[in-house]
This record gives C-alpha cells, structure tokens and sequence, in this order.
C-alpha cells in the first residue's frame, strides 16, 4: 500500500526567514512610525508669518499668511518658482518617501545589496536640512521688529518624521547584514 502524500518526502525547502535583532524591529517599527508622521507633516500648516508696518503710530499688516509644505509649493508653483518647488518637494517628500519604501521592501526581501542603495539615497534626503532652514527662517522672522512668525503644529508632525526617519535608519544601518 501506498505512503499517504503527506508522508511523501518533498524535494521543497521551507524558506528560512532570519531572525530578527530589537534592534532591526525597533528600526522597521520606527520607519512605519515615519510613514504615518509624514502625511500631517506635509499637509498640516507649518509656519505663520506676519508682517506689519508702522507709521505715523499706525500699524497696518502687510500681510498674515500660514502654509503647509504642500500649499507651499504649489504657491512657488504659481509664481513661477517651479524649480524651487520641485527641489523642495523632492528632498523633502519624494526621496524621503523612496527611502522609506525601499526600507520596508528590502526588509521584506532580505536583500543586501538594496541596504547600498538606501545608503545612498539617504545621502540626498535633506529633511534635516530643510528642518534647520525652516528654524532659521523663523528665528529671523522673531530678530525683525515687524515680522513675526510663528511654528505650527505641521512643523512638529514634520519633526517628529525626520527625527523617527533618522533613528531607523541608525537602527537599520548597525544591524543591516
């Protein structure tokens, strides 16, 4: 009498997931954590600036006006900054949101070779450059008597983005193969 199939020997070998270090889950928790901080970050009003002149003991506001990254862009857009908008968009939003996706993918993976890759890519996301340009851009704004500005809450999800991003990729990077 035949063996029934299951007691046949197959020629298949189970695929052997490595296991994974604190480290590595707590970087692939972190850059899912980025995921999610990114959208408010982007869509959420990041500063408020106002400016206002005074003369003759009169203060009239020149203007009062509160963006997000993305309304940002679209107003260099419209005023024929396009390339501005672009740059700001790509090292900002796009890079950042590759980076991240190649993250998720290589971990899934299990490929070395992609960990180079995000290695480098992460060498062009400038959203700790652009975090820093808008502290400076705001702390000019509060140095001039008659403009002001100030952070909201769009610049704080955008914090927490980059500053989650950069840890997982410390974390990713110490354990990667």
């Amino acid at each position: 009498m035949p063996a029934p199939d299951s007691a046949r020997p197959t020629s298949e070998v189970p695929s052997v997931r490595p296991a994974y270090s604190s480290a590595q889950k707590a970087g692939l928790l972190l850059t899912l954590l980025s995921f999610l901080l990114l959208w408010p970050g982007i869509t959420q009003p990041i500063m408020t600036v106002d400016a206002s002149i005074s003369m003759f003991g009169l203060k009239t506001s020149l203007f009062h006006e509160t963006r997000s990254i993305w309304q940002t862009v679209i107003k260099l857009h419209e005023l024929n900054y396009t390339a501005v908008g672009v740059m700001i968009l790509s090292f900002s939003v796009i890079i950042p949101l590759l980076k991240l996706a190649l993250i998720l993918y290589t971990w899934f993976s299990n490929s070395p070779r992609l960990w180079r890759v995000i290695a480098v890519i992460g060498k062009w996301s400038m959203v700790d450059v652009f975090v820093i340009a808008l502290l400076i851009a705001f702390f000019s704004a509060q140095a001039a008597a008659e403009v002001s500005a100030q952070l909201e809450v769009g610049f704080y999800w955008f914090l927490a983005f980059c500053l989650s991003s950069v840890c997982a990729g410390i974390l990713l990077e110490k354990s990667r193969p």
